[in-house]
Parts: C-alpha cells; structure tokens; sequence
C-alpha cells in the first residue's frame, strides 16, 4: 500500500484515455476491477481505505482520500475503487462467431456491444478505423471489462478485413432481411454500424447482406446496442437448437 500521488490522480482522471499509458487501460467500479484482477492484467489499483480489506495483497496499491477519488469522476461511477490494467494481446482472429464495429463514435454504446459480445459467446471483435476503442475508460466501465474475455482486434481497413467472412450488415436501408430469416448456424461475422447512418458503403459491399430488426408502427429503430444484443441473442437461439 503507498499513498497515491499526483501523477497516479493524473492517470486515472481521463475519461477518454489521453492521460492513461499506451498499451494500458482504465477499470472502475467493483465488477470490473474483479474482472481484471482474476484476468490478470492489474498494474496498479487506486482506491478509498476501505477496500484495504477486501483486495488481494500482492497487488501494487495506491490509497487516496475518498474526496479526491469523488472528483474523478463521482462516487456513483467508480465506488472509489480503480485499476490500471495492461491491454491484453489477442492473438490471432477466430472463431465461428465475430462481431465487427463501423464507426461507433460513442464510447457507451461500443461498451454496451461488446458487453453484449460476451454474453452471448462471440469470440471476436473487429474494430475498424472510425470507431472510438474499447478500451477507453467509459466504453470499459460499460462492458465491466468484457475485452478480457472478448479478444479485440483492430484493424485499418475493415472492409477488406471481413470481405473473406460470412459477413452480415445490421442496417436499416436499402435491400435487407428480417434478422431471423437468416441462418447464423455456420461461422459468421455481425457488423454493427454507425449511431446515425450504419455501416459504410465499402463495408456494406463486403458484406453477404443485411439484416434488420423489424419494428412497431411508425417507430424504425433502436440503439445500436439494443440492436446487438437483439440480434446476437437470436444467433445463440439458432445454435441452441
């Protein structure tokens, strides 16, 4: 246990990451440090006197008054308890189940998405060049640090990224298919779009096609992340069957 200095406070203060190391990331609140610490990948922890008690001893801690945790980000985001973790590497991309992202540009709904991701089994997310990471702090507060099971991948050029795979577009216009008229059996790769216009021409070219939620009357559409979770729940059904 040493008492946090100013540089620590510094670190953990992003929101976006600017402050925190290349190649690490930020955890808070209770689920996600647990998350991180069974994985891991824990470099340093900062939180209140109080979780003393409750945190394994090898670990390095640093111990700031509760005032100073509170302006952060707020007690109700972070319960005063935060860790610095090391970005994991993913290995190679596999898997008979992948999600990709195009151009998400909010950090919650990338968290949410990728919360969805790990509770229904995706082995993989492509993370093109217009999307916001998630490994940034609010998109990890959101998954409770599913990236740790999820392996993420980045990658420069997402359409030629998915073009080999079974590729289909969650989208809203054009030509498209009920999402449950499709057979999600075999190996295939989700593509999750921007909030306000879905994927890019050149991805949606990559893809096999397009599958849409239908919705009630006189309403077209729900968050992307509802979205993922709709649509990712179906594929586990199919599989289940």
């Amino acid at each position: 246990m040493t008492p946090a200095t100013e540089e620590d406070l510094e670190i953990f203060s992003s929101l976006r990451g600017h402050r925190c190391p290349n190649g690490y990331f930020i955890g808070d609140g209770e689920k996600a440090v647990r998350r991180m610490i069974e994985h891991g990948c824990v470099a340093r922890l900062l939180c209140s006197p109080e979780w003393l008690d409750r945190l394994p001893p090898n670990l390095d801690i640093r111990i700031a008054p509760r005032e100073a945790l509170d302006r952060i980000a707020g007690l109700k985001l972070h319960q005063r308890l935060m860790a610095l973790g090391r970005i994991p590497d993913p290995g190679p991309l596999r898997g008979s189940l992948l999600v990709a992202l195009d151009g998400l540009s909010n950090a919650e709904n990338v968290g949410a998405i990728l919360r969805s991701c790990a509770a229904f089994g995706v082995e993989g997310v492509l993370v093109g060049p217009n999307t916001l990471s998630p490994w940034l702090r609010r998109a990890v507060r959101v998954s409770m640090a599913a990236g740790l099971q999820v392996p993420v991948h980045f990658t420069n050029d997402l359409a030629d990224t998915i073009r080999p795979l079974n590729a289909w577009a969650a989208h809203l216009y054009g030509e498209r298919t009920t999402y449950t008229e499709v057979d999600f059996r075999g190996d295939c790769c989700i593509v999750f779009g921007g909030e306000a216009d879905g994927p890019t021409p050149e991805v949606l070219a990559a893809c096999r096609g397009a599958v849409y939620i239908p919705m009630a009357p006189e309403w077209d559409c729900i968050n992307v992340g509802a979205s993922a979770a709709v649509i990712l729940a179906e594929i586990r059904r199919q599989r289940a069957t």
